[in-house]
């Protein structure tokens, strides 16, 4: 088998457009995370929502709201319903890499049983720290949930034959992580949020709770490992997705 990598959208993201770096006033934006097929196991990159959130009176979502900022999803869009298209079993996920910790990208960890989390040491202390929590919006109720953790320091090579590998990208939270994919498809490196879409290359409009300085020398080093043919693909630009996707899909 050879590697393979898929790209899913796990409902949407509303906030104001600015919180996105975007100069209007209100967006919906795709909340994604990856499926990667390998010889030694599937691995997913993030994995969308937790499914109480389909529920608009889900306290979470209610919280959200508060904040002038929603997450709508439905069933048939949630991390187990995509592996299903697949035609592989979530039960039997090998490793759940995670960008980072919050909700939107940790949220379908539940569906995921016997899967091992991949994460930044530093990001693991983030969410184990309750002032880091509240500083960065890191809910112990989407991620906490007693899977075996694999912790790991800096660029790692998940599967040790360089298909695919993890690379730190600090800034948007304190251990926040990017993965390159090598495979048939070609050479893709899945930014994650540090770059919410490809205007911010240019504008470095971060968000407001981040370290921009750190985002913009971790965003510098992702951009320097581009090649000719390399893809990016970035943590929530709408651009990227609909019918002119940068990746094959699990949709029916």
């Amino acid at each position: 088998m050879t590697v393979r990598l898929f790209g899913c959208v796990c409902g949407q993201f509303h906030s104001p457009g600015s919180g996105l770096g975007m100069d209007i006033g209100r967006v919906a934006v795709p909340i994604p995370f990856y499926v990667i097929e390998h010889p030694d196991g599937v691995t997913l990159f993030d994995c969308g929502l937790h499914a109480e959130l389909c529920d608009p009176a889900d306290p979470y979502r209610e919280r959200l709201r508060s904040q002038d900022l929603d997450s709508p999803v439905e069933p048939h869009e949630l991390a187990s319903a995509h592996l299903e298209r697949l035609d592989i079993d979530p039960g039997k996920v090998r490793y759940v890499v995670l960008s980072h910790l919050h909700f939107d990208h940790a949220g379908g960890l539940h569906q995921l049983p016997n899967a091992t989390v991949v994460v930044q040491s530093r990001e693991w202390a983030a969410g184990a720290d309750a002032e880091m929590r509240r500083r960065y919006a890191l809910p112990r109720r989407f991620f906490d949930l007693g899977h075996d953790v694999k912790l790991i320091d800096g660029e790692h090579d998940l599967f040790g034959d360089g298909a695919v590998t993890l690379h730190p990208s600090f800034g948007h939270t304190p251990g926040h992580q990017s993965m390159r994919v090598r495979s048939g498809q070609g050479d893709h490196i899945l930014v994650g949020d540090a770059c919410y879409r490809a205007g911010v290359v240019e504008t470095r409009a971060f968000p407001a709770h981040a370290d921009h300085a750190v985002m913009g020398r971790s965003l510098d080093a992702l951009l320097a490992m581009r090649g000719s043919d390399t893809v990016m693909v970035f943590g929530h630009d709408p651009g990227q997705w609909g019918p002119n996707a940068v990746l094959p899909s699990a949709r029916t």
